[in-house]
């Protein structure tokens, strides 16, 4: 069985994950407000699914990485989205089990600012969108997805660095990237490509 294959399952994933991560955090807002929001089970709920979303978006950017290598397509592109998968997937990973505690134990600490968490945030995003807007143009030119797909694709990227909570920007990306994951999916093999010793 091939890797594209393999990752399918966890990229289709994503888009719901994202959709039900937001629907968490907006319940959670509208429950606790700004001030308990940290706290919140709704929140902690709705990072969970973020980072099966994350887990998700980092398939397809493997799923892409092994689809445009096989069409002889460069692949950096997806390499940076994987890369910046893994980056966000971090944060998303803080959410869930540093920022839950750190309310609970030292909730004076999440009142400072701290300038270097700042700007690893955003070049983790900086990172992930680059990453994403280079593979669905690598995705357009190759032929591999249909043009739209590809647009959306890099629509998502640039989506995802405009300034929202995590749970907004990453929802059209996850809705992508589960749109992506069917499309990825090796073309079957007709009786020309089979080799003699496989008929």
């Amino acid at each position: 069985m091939e890797l594209a294959s393999l990752l399918r399952p966890l990229a289709t994933l994503a888009g719901p994950a994202a959709v039900l991560a937001l629907g968490s955090f907006v319940t959670a807002l509208v429950v606790t407000g700004e001030d308990g929001l940290e706290a919140s089970p709704l929140a902690t709920a709705s990072s969970a699914l973020l980072l099966v979303a994350m887990l998700g978006v980092g398939a397809a950017a493997l799923a892409a990485l092994v689809r445009l290598r096989e069409a002889d397509r460069g692949t950096a592109g997806p390499a940076v989205a994987v890369l910046g998968s893994v980056l966000v997937a971090g944060g998303t990973w803080a959410s869930l089990f540093v920022m839950p505690a750190l309310a609970s134990n030292f909730p004076e600490a999440l009142e400072v600012e701290l300038a270097e968490v700042v700007v690893g945030y955003i070049a983790s995003y900086l990172v992930f969108s680059v990453g994403w807007v280079w593979t669905g143009v690598a995705l357009r030119r190759s032929g591999v997805v249909p043009g739209w797909l590809g647009v959306l694709v890099i629509v998502a990227g640039v989506a995802a660095f405009v300034p929202s909570p995590e749970p907004a920007r990453l929802l059209l990306m996850g809705i992508a990237v589960s749109l992506l994951a069917a499309r990825l999916a090796p073309a079957p093999a007709t009786a020309a490509t089979v080799p003699a010793a496989a008929r």
